[in-house]
């Protein structure tokens, strides 16, 4: 059970992840790979929006490749994402349909050109249909070389640099989730270096930006470990899913069944959480390899001693070996050291087998 405390912390994080931004897709520049090299600023727009609207602001382009190149601006929209969180872009805009953003983006420029080192401002206006309806809706400028050019590279985006556009249009709006997974990347793990991965569906009608805590406990209810769940704000559009990863690295000693928590808070108007939990296992080979290491020194320190006090006794009794061989200290030694024998292969046994299965 998630203690006061612990919910607390997700509302002061949650509150504080909230002001950073609305819902942002991509907080860096957007630089192409591949060569391009070309930035666009801001690197992402944000805006709460009433239908019908008209907001104006400014690109800037800059050109950072090495002589005079001609750049050419176009809009797309976003389509979806994967659950890693890439966005992903329509091959073409429809001009025609209202509820599609990229026909709502309007650059002044269709192209530009400017000398290395040159930056070029290019005014745009972004209008909202008066019959839009309540939501969130994705869209972006882009920049390329050639008109009209998609690529498979660059920015992560889909296309050469892309500056990404996030409207809400605001309105009655359904902001539910769903917490789909919560599980590990490893069931048995031989570090206290442990990936949770949670998978969130965003059911509602905007993007939305989950946050949270991960707290984890050992086999005696004791909490060990606590870690924040999408510490980068990373956001889900609506009707898609998403699979964060989130790392647990523990200093100290750890062996046995461990317990992870997930409380993820959500919700736009009002806040909610919700949570689920997964078990998992540390089985340091290191240390138990160590641990077995001793013991059958141990072990063979005994054999040796027990061999030792039975021949002293024998020579003390003018006997040897050969002629006392059913003498019943004699059968009573043949006995434990085989036994312990027979226990040091069979722990050698095990710890080969445990390497093996989780190495």
């Amino acid at each position: 059970m998630v203690k006061h405390s612990t919910l607390k912390s997700i509302k002061l994080l949650g509150s504080g992840m909230f002001l950073i931004g609305l819902l942002t897709l991509q907080s860096t520049c957007a630089h192409a790979q591949g060569g391009l090299a070309v930035k666009v600023q801001p690197s992402q727009i944000d805006e709460v929006v009433d239908a019908g609207q008209v907001l104006e602001g400014v690109l800037t382009v800059s050109n950072e490749e090495g002589g005079k190149q001609t750049y050419y601006i176009g809009t797309r929209n976003i389509t979806g994402m994967s659950e890693t969180g890439t966005p992903s872009f329509a091959d073409e805009v429809n001009n025609n349909d209202p509820l599609e953003a990229a026909a709502w983006l309007k650059p002044s420029l269709e192209s530009v050109t400017m000398e290395v080192g040159e930056s070029v401002a290019v005014p745009y206006r972004i209008e909202v249909p008066t019959d839009a309806s309540p939501g969130s809706y994705f869209a972006a400028f882009f920049v390329t070389r050639e008109a009209d050019k998609v690529t498979e590279t660059g920015a992560g985006v889909g296309f050469h640099v892309a500056s990404l556009v996030n409207l809400r249009v605001r309105g009655e709006i359904n902001d539910d989730m769903l917490f789909r997974e919560f599980f590990t990347e490893k069931a048995i793990v031989t570090t206290p270096s442990v990936i949770f991965k949670t998978k969130i569906e965003n059911t509602g009608t905007i993007h939305q930006r989950p946050l949270g805590i991960i707290n984890i406990f050992d086999m005696f209810g004791n909490e060990v470990g606590q870690v924040k769940f999408n510490e980068t704000g990373g956001a889900i559009l609506p009707r898609f899913d998403r699979v964060f990863d989130t790392t647990w690295e523990f200093d100290g000693f750890a062996l046995g069944r461990y317990t992870a928590e997930a409380s993820v808070l959500f919700g736009d108007t009002q806040k909610r959480t919700i949570t689920k939990e997964v078990s998992f296992w540390v089985l340091p080979l290191k240390e138990i390899g160590i641990a077995f290491g001793a013991l059958a020194i141990v072990l063979l320190t005994f054999i040796v001693g027990v061999r030792r006090y039975v021949r002293s006794m024998l020579k003390k009794a003018g006997q040897t070996p050969q002629s006392t061989h059913k003498s019943q200290n004699v059968s009573f030694a043949k006995r434990l050291v085989r036994t312990t024998t027979w226990i040091l292969v069979i722990l050698a046994l095990l710890f080969i087998g445990m390497v093996a299965f989780f190495a």
